[in-house]
């Protein structure tokens, strides 16, 4: 069964004009969220690391799940930063929460409320469901802990970095 899944997809991508590696991308990221989702987190591991240096965005962020919890590899915040950030920068929005509680926190990186809630208040944004909840539930309680300058420079900062396309969020 899943050598014709795997076929009529190729069937697909050649008729669409679309490369047979994206086809095999797709399958293996599929592979390793199926190792993720069972607790394989070494396999997920081996199989999301090439896929986030060729820069698939969710391999990128479940790559940052795995080294912030320590899942499959070595617990390491900074690598789970670089690895959200790079997610971030392709405008996926899983990991705009993440960025927001590790800045918030300062895991991987110094502490910046600023960047926090520059980062939350994107992702309230951009997310839907449970997860934007979390995103406008975090930013709300951050912004009670700001000033009004602060917030105001947070506010800035998370319109420059959506005008840009995320390209300038620093």
């Amino acid at each position: 069964m899943r050598h014709c899944v795997v076929t009529v997809l190729l069937v697909l991508a050649c008729l669409s004009g679309m490369a047979p590696n994206s086809v095999v991308a797709a399958q293996s990221i599929e592979e390793a969220e199926f190792a993720y989702e069972r607790g394989d987190y070494t396999q997920a591991a081996r199989i999301f690391s090439p896929l986030a240096e060729q820069g698939i965005a969710s391999a990128q962020f479940y790559l940052g799940l795995m080294y912030e919890k320590g899942r499959g590899v070595r617990q390491d915040h900074s690598m789970a930063l670089i690895w959200f950030l790079k997610a971030a920068a392709q405008g996926y929005a899983g990991p705009q929460n993440n960025l927001g509680l590790m800045y918030e926190r300062g895991r991987g990186v110094r502490k910046d409320v600023v960047r926090a809630l520059m980062w939350y208040t994107i992702a309230a944004g951009m997310l839907s469901g449970n997860e934007q909840k979390t995103a406008m539930n975090r930013r709300d309680y951050l912004t009670s802990q700001m000033t009004s300058a602060q917030i105001e420079q947070a506010q800035e900062l998370a319109q420059r970095c959506q005008q840009t396309r995320f390209k300038d969020c620093d």
